[in-house]
């Protein structure tokens, strides 16, 4: 009674006030649900945009085609190579709704993707009402999850299923609401019916679930809400549980009980009557991790995970300082899961970009616990005040003041005083950075350090977030066929629709439709050295493509007999397996194409040592940083297959074909398009389809002329050099692949100087070679790679001779033109990286006229540069089609006397011409297409030489440019 009299007299009883009016529940409700439909909403929207112009994967086409199989009535039969059931029945099921195509195909992966989403709703308990709000906004936008919702492979459907075994799962624990059970036992039964990475998910919950009843039993006399939720479940439901999931897996593995085998094939096939010889899911997976198929180093998922996960990778490192106290067990149960998953899945053999969708799941949720921990001590609407706003401010600058300073001094200079001054403007750089970190101290300490530290937390995340929204565009949209991107794998090139395009063309053409007879390369086996070596079909993804066609026939090594008639309009044969088969080609014309291509996976070779080595220099530290922002690549080339695509030549030019984007005109903002009259006479030379098949030519770039009238080719596909005759015979061949004297790695540039010297861009060997005119060797110079020093190149991609006679090469990957003498002695450079005028980015074609102005392909900056005799900037024409940072899109240049230039757009497959500053397309005769025109040249009887570099060709065009078309050819002629 005393201990009550002093409660009362420490903690008098408040006076009781109105209760305020509640709020209408509506309200409420609409607001709980809004920011989920919003992100949904939006996340379905980018997912769906463009959804089937990107083409089909490899293993896209096979997932596709047995679906498709499935929903035409031909049956569905699982085999473990291609995962579990699932996907092919939901594909069937999605062409039986939208019909078969690439977009309805993609459709299930985006719709599960999708609602993935949505069901950080069910965990605003666990996450917070900001947690999940914030791990709906990661998993609509992050990198990983928008660009493998949009891609056919089975991760989407993962994702949604672990997310849901995941609601279920917790809200069984909180509600102990049999409806959370069931629907986790569905999603469970549907993920064995997906992949065998459910075992490994089931694995992570199971041992979290027996550690949680290991803790709570030792921990005696404590609450045991794992525990008690298990023996909760009970008996009845346990045998539900069990028979749902058991009850998707027979249905889905037997596809309906018409497959009973599928019971041998859905987890380990003993070996017994029908089973017998099978391989059950487990099985084949075991058997993998010897294949290690992709052979990716350990480190794989710790490289994917910083560059496309960084925003919850970072969220997730702060969450044990971070999220809400007491940690509860949502939090210790997805720290166990992304920890568990990296190290499963880096020990697992067989690595994929797409694996990394696993451990990416649950570090968003885990950060997502770090955004409600955050958000918990805001008091105002936007969390800080304004003196921790200014403090962000200034954090971000420094950061831009840091990043500017890193790169400094990186990129090449126009000379020895040009260089000194590049250092020199470190010091502003300095100052500027010291001023910005001196105002930010200043600010810091009139904070609270709790302050100071929130500040500066949530500029890092903004300046994280940003990026990450940078790399969502450029690997979802910009990349997403393009391999510089490292969660791109192996993927079909733009070409392989664009041959469905055409193929379907010849059939509506002919009348022929899918009756048009195509004859595909099946591959073949030969035994070379007593081992049997393995030669591609191109038959994915073409079986896709081409799944209506009825009169499609595939052969081995050799041509049917039926070929010599003309019956097949159209030929595919993979680049290795041309040989047997070239000489039989007459009366087709073929096209040099990529059937798949990929990243050049140069992190396989990193090292301990080459981490900071990298980090420390300046040059490679800049290439890392060009990497990180606009995936340019460290150490190009891609790897490609080569394929080639042969047309029968009466059908070749129908207009329908046209390749992709192909653009009317390109011309300056607000300019009328110029004049540019019909193409007169064209002539073909070094054609693959000529009569005897004997192809001249595999890829060229460059084109010149001698003082002769003899045309040049650098031929990159090759590594050689092609003469050919004024008629366009053929009058030598020199070089070979390699690095010596004489040898080359896919040369992109030629000039002919007029004592008929040829200097010749060993773009890949990072040098200029020189030869006489019969080929012989005369000298080199240059090294590789990064770097300001003279003669040091990196991709060097064209040459010019001034009329003084200088050598100008045009340094692509250095950003700059470097000037020589004949004999290689260096005179001096002009440019740096920039998009300022005198700046270039990505240089590569260049061509000088009479009067010694300079004219620069500047690639990347979509425009052409002029330069005067002493190569000081002197303006420049605008010119679309050159963005695509794609390794075949480099434009060169040709001039004629009079200014008028000519220049290639290889991915708009046209040329244009700029005239008295008009840019307009040249417009060539019926039946002329451009496949990817390249090099370009003017010769004195007013020619236009253009490399052809998919068909094999030099086209030449009569565009009556008149004499004199660059100064080093006109003067030898």
């Amino acid at each position: 009674m005393v201990q009550v009299q002093e409660r009362e007299q420490i903690e008098p009883v408040a006076p009781r006030l109105p209760s305020p009016p509640a709020a209408p529940a509506q309200p409420t409700l609409w607001r709980s649900w809004m920011p989920y439909v919003l992100i949904v909403g939006v996340a379905f929207a980018l997912r769906m945009w463009d959804l089937g112009s990107r083409a089909m994967h490899h293993d896209e086409s096979l997932h596709a085609l047995y679906g498709w199989y499935l929903y035409v009535g031909r049956g569905y039969v699982h085999d473990p190579m291609m995962h579990g059931p699932f996907l092919f029945h939901l594909t069937a099921l999605m062409y039986l709704l939208f019909g078969d195509s690439e977009v309805s195909f993609r459709f299930s992966f985006v719709l599960l993707g999708t609602a993935a989403i949505a069901l950080t709703y069910f965990l605003r308990h666990e996450l917070g009402r900001v947690g999940s709000v914030a791990a709906a906004l990661m998993l609509a936008f992050g990198p990983v999850f928008m660009y493998f919702s949009r891609f056919g492979h089975n991760e989407s459907l993962l994702l949604f299923q672990e997310l849901l075994v995941v609601v279920g799962l917790f809200g069984w624990l909180r509600t102990r609401r049999a409806a959370y059970l069931y629907a986790a036992a569905i999603a469970y039964g549907l993920m064995f019916s997906t992949k065998m990475t459910s075992l490994m998910f089931g694995f992570i919950v199971a041992a979290f679930v027996a550690a949680a009843i290991g803790y709570e039993t030792w921990r005696k006399g404590e609450e045991q809400p794992v525990l008690t939720a298990v023996r909760d479940v009970g008996w009845s439901r346990l045998v539900v549980c069990v028979a749902i999931v058991l009850g998707i897996s027979v249905v889905l593995y037997t596809t309906f009980f018409t497959n009973l085998e599928g019971l041998c094939t859905a987890f380990w096939s003993p070996s017994i009557g029908s089973c017998a010889g099978k391989q059950g899911m487990l099985q084949y997976w075991l058997a993998q991790q010897g294949v290690a198929r992709g052979s990716q180093p350990w480190f794989y998922y710790l490289l994917l995970i910083p560059l496309y996960a960084i925003v919850p990778l970072t969220l997730s490192l702060a969450a044990p300082f971070l999220a809400p106290r007491p940690r509860s067990h949502i939090f210790w149960f997805t720290a166990w899961w992304a920890l568990a998953s990296i190290l499963l899945y880096s020990y697992a053999a067989e690595k994929m970009p797409w694996l990394v969708v696993h451990p990416t799941t649950p570090l968003v949720l885990l950060g997502a616990l770090t955004v409600e921990g955050v958000a918990r001590h805001f008091r105002r609407p936007w969390g800080l005040t304004p003196r921790q706003w200014s403090l962000v401010g200034l954090a971000v600058l420094a950061v831009a003041a840091l990043i500017a300073l890193a790169s400094a001094g990186a990129g090449p200079a126009a000379s020895a005083l040009a260089a000194q001054s590049a250092a020199l403007r470190k010091i502003p750089l300095l100052l500027i950075l010291a001023a910005l970190l001196a105002s930010a101290l200043a600010v810091a300490f009139r904070l609270t350090t709790r302050q100071a530290l929130g500040a500066l937390g949530a500029g890092a995340l903004a300046i994280l977030v940003v990026y990450s929204l940078h790399t969502a565009w450029q690997v979802t949209y910009k990349n997403g066929d393009i391999p510089v991107e490292m969660l791109v794998y192996v993927q079909s090139s733009p070409d392989v629709p664009y041959i469905a395009r055409e193929v379907e063309r010849l059939g509506n053409e002919t009348g022929l439709r899918k009756d048009l007879p195509i004859l595909l390369d099946g591959g073949y086996t030969e035994n070379v050295g007593g081992q049997n070596v393995e030669h591609e079909a191109v038959s994915w993804p073409f079986e896709w493509y081409f799944r209506n066609y009825t009169a499609k026939t595939y052969y081995s090594k050799t041509l049917p007999g039926d070929f010599s008639t003309g019956k097949y309009a159209a030929l595919l044969v993979m680049g290795t397996n041309l040989d047997p088969i070239r000489d039989q080609l007459s009366g087709y014309t073929g096209h040099k194409m990529r059937l798949n291509w990929w990243y050049p996976e140069d992190y396989k070779q990193l090292t301990w040592s080459t981490i900071p080595q990298t980090l420390l220099d300046p040059q490679e530290r800049l290439k890392l940083l060009k990497y990180i922002l606009y995936r340019e690549l460290m150490n190009p080339p891609l790897g490609a297959r080569e394929m080639w695509f042969y047309e029968r030549n009466d059908l070749i030019g129908g207009g329908a074909g046209a390749a992709p984007s192909e653009a009317a005109a390109s011309v300056p903002p607000g300019r009328p398009n110029a004049a540019v009259p019909e193409v007169g006479s064209v002539r073909v030379i070094g054609s693959m389809g000529r009569p005897g098949g004997v192809a001249a030519l595999r890829e060229p770039k460059g084109v010149a002329t001698g003082p002769d009238g003899k045309i040049y080719v650098a031929d990159a596909g090759s590594s050689t050099v092609t003469v050919f005759n004024p008629d366009g015979t053929v009058a030598g061949t020199w070089g070979t692949r390699g690095d010596g004297d004489g040898q080359f790695n896919e040369p992109w540039g030629i000039a002919v100087a007029p004592d008929g010297s040829v200097f010749v861009a060993d773009t890949w060997n990072h040098r200029i070679q020189k030869f006489d005119a019969s080929g012989r060797f005369l000298l080199k110079w240059g090294t590789g790679q990064i770097g300001s020093e003279p003669s040091r190149f990196y991709g060097p991609r064209d040459i010019a001779i001034t009329p003084s006679g200088q050598v100008l090469v045009t340094d692509t990957g250095n950003k700059r033109i470097q000037v020589f003498d004949q004999n290689g002695v260096y005179y001096r450079s002009f440019g740096t990286e920039g998009a300022g005028l005198g700046q270039f980015r990505e240089p590569v074609g260049i061509a000088v006229d009479a009067q010694g102005k300079v004219y620069v392909a500047d690639t990347w900056n979509e425009r052409i540069q002029v330069f005067d005799a002493t190569f000081q900037p002197l303006g420049q024409y605008a010119v679309s089609g050159w963005s695509s940072q794609t390794l075949t899109n480099k434009p060169y240049l040709a001039v004629s006397s009079d200014g008028t230039v000519y220049a290639t757009r290889p991915d708009d497959h046209s040329i244009v011409r700029v005239q008295d500053g008009l840019v307009g397309e040249l417009a060539l005769p019926a039946g002329t297409q451009l496949r990817q025109p390249v090099g370009i040249k003017l010769d004195r009887d007013g020619h236009l030489l253009a490399s052809d570099s998919q068909s094999g060709t030099i086209v030449e065009l009569d565009v009556g440019a008149g004499a004199d078309a660059e100064s080093s050819d006109a003067s030898g002629q």
